[in-house]
């Protein structure tokens, strides 16, 4: 008979004109109403003291529920909602199933069974329709007897050992004023499918297997028990059944199968879970797919974007990034030190002013205390003639021997006796000749005074001329007293750390930095003169030219973080697959 798994039991209990209990069954399985735990529906025996312990209602037979027929013919069983026949149909269609009357239910609504002070009444109602599986297993079932009355009638389904005894811990517990003795144990095996009993030896044992019954002393003889430390042990098999005495107890044991209808759900695949609450909720729908709209939509600005404005914003970094690097790369190359060219000088003195402005030069060397060594600049050395050059320079741009042009700065320089006015004729086109100094055959200009006076140059004692001369003179003292206070420094760089097939393009451009570098050495040491000593500097060059990464060690505060600014704008870095990391280290020294 097949079974409409859309309907679901239904029962109320109605003890002396009260409803004392009502469930509805959510799975199919055989019905008992009582004051028992283990009861389908249980009665609050503490609420309604004198309720029956257990009254078995239904039965699951071949796939549909059968109602029992009470053994009483003084209690009554009515059906409604059925096919109408008379008594005897209904008798006819009763069946004897394991000592109990059943009679079909399925093809009714409803009914009830009347018990005198109890009527359990039961209906079908509409449930959720699912799916139901009815499957067989394997259960034992104890009860306990004492003085002819059924105290207790369980069903386990071999998870665990059960444990009959007078200890409060065991599965069911006797009272110890009544049974002090061993405990019975039922030990399952193979899920559950046969259990190890072991009872006491003085529990006058009786077994019945394959409906044979034996007392214990049979069931030793045959080898289905043995002895054991004042124990029997046995296996118990499905539809073997037994008793044994604890006391005043008697227990009932006995393995059976038992058939039982649950629900079950079949798995989903991963699109079926996705698409069934679409189906099912059309306003979760029409919300989904707005939103993949509105999604959609978004991407697809995005890509548009990108490929317009995107592409153009890219060009324009890249070429402003050029003009950058360029611009870095000219600064770099104007900041490196270039040798100065020297300007040639044009001597306008004679042999014999030469003459005597070197051994004037002798004697203030001889005269002049030995100066004290001090540091010098970066690759300059200053000697004599440098520094006349350089007093020759100044006098040519702060003087008025710059405003005649040329190579003149010997024009107002020292001459020996009688040459001045000779140097300042040859000058202007004459040869300083005639008594008052007139131009010679070039018309140049005429002096006041004789060749041996010079126009309006004075003498002095020593033979040497006053004005320009002195001039000149200090000015190279001057000079020579600025460049000996200035302080020699010194950086050398090592070979640059590192590998990657551009190490050779890095280092290059790392080695334009090194006057940049050396500047943050002369800033540092006006904060600290101790400042100096080995300094390295690790860098990471990123894939789009550029440094991504500095750490300096070997020096800090001020020092440490203008080496690191110097090396984060470089500039014209080689473009890199991937990220690569380099050293450089440098070497600064004073003194």
């Amino acid at each position: 008979m097949a079974l409409d798994t859309s309907r679901v039991l239904r029962i109320g209990v109605v003890w002396r004109g009260q409803v004392v209990a009502e469930r509805v069954l959510q799975k199919r399985t055989d019905v008992t109403i009582g004051s028992r735990p283990d009861a389908t529906v249980t009665v609050n025996p503490a609420v309604y003291a004198g309720f029956p312990a257990l009254i078995p209602l239904a039965v699951l037979h071949a796939g549909g529920y059968h109602v029992v027929m009470p053994p009483d013919p003084a209690h009554t069983v009515q059906l409604r909602g059925g096919p109408a026949g008379a008594p005897g149909a209904v008798k006819e269609s009763v069946v004897t199933v394991k000592g109990q009357r059943l009679m079909p239910i399925e093809t009714y609504t409803g009914g009830s069974l009347t018990m005198g002070e109890i009527i359990l009444m039961f209906q079908f109602v509409r449930g959720d329709s699912v799916p139901t599986i009815t499957r067989e297993e394997t259960v034992l079932r104890i009860g306990l007897v004492h003085e002819d009355r059924l105290l207790s009638d369980q069903v386990f389904h071999g998870k665990a050992p059960i444990v009959v005894g007078a200890d409060k811990r065991h599965t069911i517990s006797l009272p110890d004023v009544d049974y002090k003795g061993p405990p019975a144990t039922f030990t399952p095996h193979h899920g559950g499918a046969t259990y190890t009993v072991r009872v006491p030896k003085a529990s006058n044992l009786r077994l019945a297997l394959d409906g044979q019954p034996m007392d214990a002393a049979d069931a030793v003889k045959k080898k289905i028990a043995k002895e054991v430390n004042g124990f029997y042990e046995f296996e118990l098999p499905v539809k073997a059944r037994g008793r044994a005495a604890l006391g005043p107890y008697t227990l009932l044991f006995q393995v059976l199968r038992q058939s039982i209808t649950v629900p079950t759900v079949p798995r989903k695949s991963l699109i079926s879970q996705f698409a069934g609450p679409l189906v099912a909720d059309s306003v979760w729908t029409v919300s989904l797919l707005i939103a993949l709209v509105l999604v959609g939509s978004i991407v697809g600005q995005a890509m548009l974007f990108q490929s317009t404005t995107g592409k153009f914003l890219g060009k324009e970094r890249a070429e402003e990034d050029n003009v950058n690097t360029t611009y870095e790369v000219l600064v770099e190359e104007k900041e490196e030190p270039k040798k100065e060219e020297e300007k040639p000088v044009v001597d306008i003195m004679s042999d014999s002013a030469k003459k005597a402005e070197e051994k004037e030069i002798k004697e203030e060397k001889k005269k002049a205390p030995a100066p004290a060594e001090k540091p010098q600049s970066v690759g300059k050395t200053i000697d004599p003639e440098e520094a006349k050059r350089n007093a020759r320079e100044a006098i040519k741009k702060n003087t008025i021997a710059g405003a005649f042009g040329g190579a003149s700065t010997k024009l107002f320089g020292q001459a020996g006796e009688g040459e001045e006015g000779t140097v300042v004729a040859k000058t202007f086109g004459g040869d300083g000749g005639g008594e008052k100094g007139e131009g010679g055959p070039g018309g140049g200009l005429k002096l006041e005074g004789g060749g041996k006076g010079g126009g309006t140059m004075e003498k002095v004692n020593s033979g040497k001329a006053k004005g320009f001369g002195d001039r000149e003179a200090e000015a190279t003292k001057v000079k020579a007293d600025k460049e000996e206070k200035k302080v020699n420094i010194s950086l050398s760089s090592g070979e640059l750390g590192g590998t990657g097939e551009a190490k050779a393009d890095v280092a290059k451009v790392i080695s334009r930095k090194n006057s940049a570098v050396q500047r943050c050495y002369e800033a540092a040491l006006r904060d600290n003169p101790e400042e100096g000593g080995k300094v390295k500097v690790s860098f990471t060059v990123g894939t789009a030219g550029t440094v991504t990464d500095v750490s300096v060690s070997g020096a800090s505060g001020g020092f440490s973080e203008c080496i690191k600014n110097k090396f984060m704008g470089i500039r014209g870095l080689p473009l890199l697959a991937a990220p690569q990391s380099f050293n450089q280290s440098y070497v600064f020294t004073k003194g």
